[in-house]
């Protein structure tokens, strides 16, 4: 083959793996696209303003690669072996056809601009969360009262608490860091996050532990999720105070 001939098929090697790359790309997922495949584990798949998984956002900015996106993150959300963890997390969702119709890949939704539609989106659902929706009924004490019903009674079985178990990963280094605070004297907010850290995080890992081993309601998955997360962004925030700013207030 001559050189004119060899630069020819060069050039139409690239250009063919140039097309290909922009085919697998394809186009940017829409809002519900990734509400249905971001959605919390204790959201209904049919909502559309399903709350959106905090740490399965926080996994996708790690992973953006964008500095922007990656500078409020703590030391240990950034770091190799929970990007590791929450990867396989976020994959398992991308493999289930129900949360991924589209067949999204994690290249696409950790693409930057895909990472801040999502980051808006959490946002946006947390907003909603306390604005009625059209079809939403009045306030029970405006409307005719009828005796109440007993509440039904949740049925148990296996409950989805990944998102408490990578939670709880973090916050083991978020407590390390904390105790070698508190044992070097520092005045740095974090080592105030000590006294919280054996007792609170043992008695969420052992919750953790009985859903996991008999089961339980979709409620009470939720509770410890939350639970776990609520302690979690307490903890990130005083790692990210500096030393003589004033404390961030916990939130309940």
């Amino acid at each position: 083959m001559n050189t004119i001939a060899r630069a020819g098929v060069l050039a139409v090697a690239a250009l063919t793996a140039g097309t290909l790359a922009a085919c697998h790309r394809g186009a940017a997922p829409t809002d519900a696209q990734l509400t249905t495949l971001l959605r919390s584990p204790s959201a209904q798949a049919a909502d559309p303003r399903a709350p959106i998984d905090p740490v399965a956002v926080d996994c996708l900015r790690a992973w953006s690669g964008d500095a922007d996106l990656t500078k409020t993150l703590s030391a240990v959300a950034a770091g190799d072996n929970v990007k590791k963890a929450c990867r396989v997390r976020v994959e398992t969702w991308i493999a289930d056809a129900a949360r991924n119709p589209g067949k999204l890949a994690f290249e696409d939704i950790s693409a930057p601009p895909v990472v801040r539609q999502a980051v808006a989106l959490m946002q946006q659902h947390r907003a909603n969360g306390v604005l009625p929706a059209k079809t939403d009924q009045p306030p029970a004490m405006m409307m005719r009262q009828t005796p109440a019903a007993p509440p039904p009674t949740l049925p148990k079985g296996p409950v989805d608490v990944t998102s408490a178990v990578a939670g709880l990963n973090e916050l083991d280094g978020l407590c390390k860091q904390a105790k070698d605070a508190a044992a070097a004297g520092s005045n740095a907010p974090i080592a105030r996050y000590a006294p919280m850290c054996d007792r609170r995080v043992a008695l969420m890992r052992e919750r953790v532990g009985q859903l996991q081993t008999n089961g339980g309601t979709s409620r009470e998955a939720e509770m410890i999720n939350d639970n776990v997360h609520r302690m979690l962004m307490f903890g990130r925030q005083l790692a990210a105070t500096p030393a003589g700013a004033p404390i961030p207030a916990k939130k309940n």
